[in-house]
C-alpha cells in the first residue's frame, strides 16, 4: 500500500509532488533537530550538514557519546543526499516529463482572452488556419483548437501542413469535448474575440452535438461586453430548415451564424468562381447533377438562388435543374416533400425509359417562377441517360453544365472520366465533388482531353475558408434594408446584423450570393435597373420558398391587412407573387440593386 501510494506520488504532475516531497523534506528535519538536541547540536548545524553532505567530518573519530554524535550526523548527510538530491531531481525530471506530456496531449490550460477558438478539427481547419495567416486583421491573435480526436497526430499533420514555426506557435492545442461545459469554460470561450464550431469529421451526430454546444456557449458569453461572432457549421439541411424558424438570439454575447457545409462547398464554386456559363436571350441554362445526394441538393439549391437570368423575362425560358441518378422516383417524392411550397408553384418532371411525366404549378397560385425542375432516373453511365447527355450538349437553345454530386469520391471520378467524348469536345463545364485529393483530376486536366473539369468540394481550396466575406456582404444587404425602412435605424451595419433573425441572415447572405452572377448578366447603369429589380425579385422568391415560407393564393395576394401575421405565424408570405403585381413592393428590389458596388464593398445609394 505504501508503495502504491509513492509510485503515485511520483506520478502526478506538476505541483503536487513537490509539495509532498518539501513537506517530507522539512519533517524529516524537523525530527533531526529534535533528536539532535540530545547531543547538544544546533539546527544550524543540523541544516549544514542536511544541504550540504559534502560538509561531514570523514576525519572525526571518537567513541561514546561523540561516535553517537558522528553516526547522527551520517543520518543527517545520508538524509540530505537522499531527499534533497536522489529524490528532487527525480521529482523535478518528474514533474517536466509529466508537464511536456500533458501539453502534447492537449490536458494542459492556459488562460486567453481576444482569441480565435475553434470547437472541433474537422477538415475545413486545413483552410481556415492558413486563412488567418493571410488576414490582416487576425494578425497577432492567439489561436485556440479544441478537438476530441488525437492532439499529437492534428498538430503534427497541421505544423507539417502549415510549414510556419512562426505562425505555429501562436496556435495552441486542447483536448475536449465541444458540447462539455467545463470543457469550453477551459477555453476562455468568453473571452474569445471570434468562435467557430466546426465539429469533427465522422460524427454520426455531428449537428446534435454541435447545437448543444451552441446552447453552452450562450449561457457562458452573457452580461456586457463585445459582440462574439460564432459561426456554427451544419452539415443538414434539416437541422438549418429549424433554425430558419428560431427568433433572433436575446441575452448574448454571441452573433451567431449558421452555415450549413454542403450548400458551403457550392458556393465556393457557383458564387465565387465564372464555372457557370450566362445564357444568352435566346438559350436557357440546363443544370444536371448526377446523384441525389445532401451534396447534389445543397449544389442544386445553391444553383437555384444564383441562376435568375434576363432570358425569363424576355422569352419565359427557365433555368432547368435535372436530378440524375437510378432509382430516383423515391428520392424525388422526398424533395419534393420537404420543399413542397416551391413544388407547388414549379414545373417539374419525372422523367424515363417509359416516357416523362410532367408536373405544373397549382392553378390556384399561378405561373410565375423561372426555375424548372427534371428528375431524370437511371444512373449516369447507362444508355439511356447517355443518350439524354448527347441531346442535351447538341441543343441549340441551351448552356449545359454537368456536376458529378456522388458522396463517393472515387465514383465521382470515375463517372467524370467516362462521359460521352462530345461533351468534352463541346468544353462542357463539368464540376466533381471530392473529399479529399484532386490529382487524379489536376492530371485529367492537364491531358487537355477531358473539356471544362473543376474539382469542388472538401478536396479544393476554399476562398472564403473563414466565411468572412459570405457573412459581410449579408450584412451590407440588410444594412441597405435596416437604413431605409428601420425605425429607427440602427447606427451601424453590424448592429443591425445582430438584431436580426436567423432566417434573415440567411435571406441576406443569399441576396448577396447572387450579385457575381447579376454583375456578369447586366452592366450596373440606370438603363437595366428595373430588369435587375426583377431578377432580384425572382431570386428572392426562390429563396423563401426553399426556406419554407408558402405563397398565398392568387384570389387572396391583394389583402394585406393580415400581412405580418401570416408572415410571421403562418409562414405565408404574399410577396410571393409576379413581379407586376407588386408594383408598391419594388422599391425593396431597387434598393438592393442599385446599392450592388457597396454590398462588394463601395459606397451607398439610397
Amino acid at each position: 500500500m505504501l508503495r502504491r501510494r509513492f509510485d503515485r506520488l511520483l506520478s502526478d504532475g506538476e505541483g503536487k509532488q513537490l509539495a509532498w516531497l518539501a513537506a517530507l523534506a522539512l519533517t524529516l528535519f524537523l525530527l533531526l533537530v529534535v533528536i539532535g538536541s540530545i547531543w547538544a547540536l544546533g539546527w544550524t548545524e543540523i541544516l549544514n550538514l542536511y544541504l550540504d553532505p559534502g560538509s561531514y567530518p570523514l576525519e572525526t573519530k571518537g567513541s561514546g557519546s561523540q561516535g553517537s554524535l558522528n553516526i547522527f550526523s551520517l543520518i543527517i548527510a545520508f538524509g540530505g543526499i537522499l531527499i534533497l538530491n536522489a529524490l528532487t531531481i527525480s521529482a523535478f525530471s518528474n514533474v517536466f516529463d509529466n508537464i511536456s506530456d500533458k501539453y502534447r496531449k492537449g490536458e494542459r490550460r492556459y488562460k486567453f482572452k481576444g482569441h480565435i477558438l475553434f470547437l472541433g478539427a474537422n477538415h475545413l481547419l486545413r483552410d481556415m488556419l492558413p486563412a488567418i495567416r493571410g488576414n490582416s486583421d487576425y494578425d497577432g491573435k492567439d489561436i485556440v483548437v479544441m478537438t476530441s480526436g488525437d492532439v499529437e497526430a492534428l498538430r503534427e499533420d497541421m505544423e507539417t501542413s502549415l510549414d510556419d514555426s512562426r505562425f505555429c506557435s501562436r496556435i495552441t492545442w486542447y483536448k475536449g469535448e465541444r458540447d462539455n461545459l467545463e470543457d469550453i469554460e477551459s477555453a476562455c470561450a468568453a473571452l474569445a474575440s471570434y468562435i467557430y464550431v466546426i465539429g469533427e469529421d465522422g460524427e454520426d451526430a455531428h449537428d446534435s452535438i454541435s447545437i448543444k454546444s451552441l446552447d453552452l456557449l450562450r449561457g457562458i458569453c452573457g452580461g456586457d461586453g463585445s459582440p462574439i461572432p460564432c459561426y456554427v457549421t451544419l452539415d443538414m439541411h434539416s437541422s438549418l430548415d429549424v433554425f430558419q424558424y428560431l427568433p433572433k438570439e436575446e441575452g448574448s454575447l454571441l452573433r451567431t451564424e449558421i452555415v450549413n457545409t454542403s450548400d458551403y462547398a457550392a458556393e465556393q464554386l457557383l458564387v465565387n468562381t465564372g464555372f457557370l456559363p450566362v445564357p444568352s436571350e435566346e438559350k436557357f441554362l440546363h443544370i444536371v447533377i448526377a446523384g441525389c445526394t445532401r451534396t447534389a441538393r445543397a449544389f442544386a439549391s445553391v444553383a437555384a438562388q444564383i441562376c435568375h437570368f434576363p432570358s425569363f423575362a424576355a422569352g419565359g425560358r427557365r433555368t432547368v435543374i435535372s436530378f440524375v441518378d437510378g432509382g430516383i422516383r423515391a428520392q424525388m417524392d422526398n424533395f419534393v416533400a420537404n420543399h413542397q411550397s416551391l413544388f407547388d408553384l414549379s414545373h417539374y418532371a419525372y422523367i424515363s425509359p417509359d416516357g416523362r411525366e410532367d408536373y405544373s404549378p397549382l392553378a390556384e397560385y399561378g405561373d410565375f417562377l423561372d426555375i424548372e425542375w427534371e428528375f431524370v432516373d437511371g444512373p449516369l453511365a447507362s444508355p439511356f441517360v447517355r443518350g439524354k447527355l448527347l441531346e442535351w450538349a447538341s441543343d441549340p437553345s441551351q448552356e449545359l453544365v454537368l456536376a458529378c454530386c456522388h458522396e463517393d469520391s472515387s465514383v465521382n471520378v470515375s463517372a467524370a472520366l467516362h462521359l460521352p467524348k462530345a461533351l468534352y469536345k463541346a468544353a462542357i463545364p463539368i464540376a466533381v465533388y471530392q473529399k479529399d485529393h484532386a490529382e487524379i483530376l489536376e492530371k485529367a486536366v492537364q491531358t487537355g482531353m477531358y473539356g471544362g473539369i473543376v474539382c469542388f468540394g472538401e478536396a479544393s481550396p476554399a476562398n472564403d475558408a473563414l466565411f468572412l466575406r459570405r457573412s459581410l456582404m449579408g450584412m451590407r444587404v440588410n444594412y441597405l434594408y435596416d437604413l431605409e425602412y428601420g425605425n429607427p435605424p440602427a447606427a451601424s451595419a453590424e448592429e443591425a446584423w445582430a438584431g436580426l433573425s436567423f432566417a434573415h441572415k440567411l435571406s441576406s447572405i443569399a441576396s448577396a450570393n447572387s450579385i457575381p452572377m447579376k454583375m456578369r448578366c447586366f452592366d450596373l447603369d440606370e438603363a437595366n435597373i428595373e430588369a435587375l429589380s426583377e431578377v432580384e425579385h425572382r431570386r428572392w422568391m426562390t429563396s423563401v420558398l426553399l426556406m419554407g415560407y408558402s405563397a398565398a393564393p392568387a384570389a387572396s395576394r391583394h389583402d394585406r391587412s393580415r400581412f405580418k401575421e401570416l408572415k410571421n405565424k403562418e409562414f405565408v408570405h404574399l410577396d410571393i407573387a409576379p413581379y407586376s403585381e407588386l408594383s408598391h413592393e419594388a422599391d425593396k428590389d431597387m434598393l438592393i440593386v442599385k446599392n450592388i458596388p457597396y454590398i462588394i464593398g463601395e459606397k451607398i445609394d439610397r
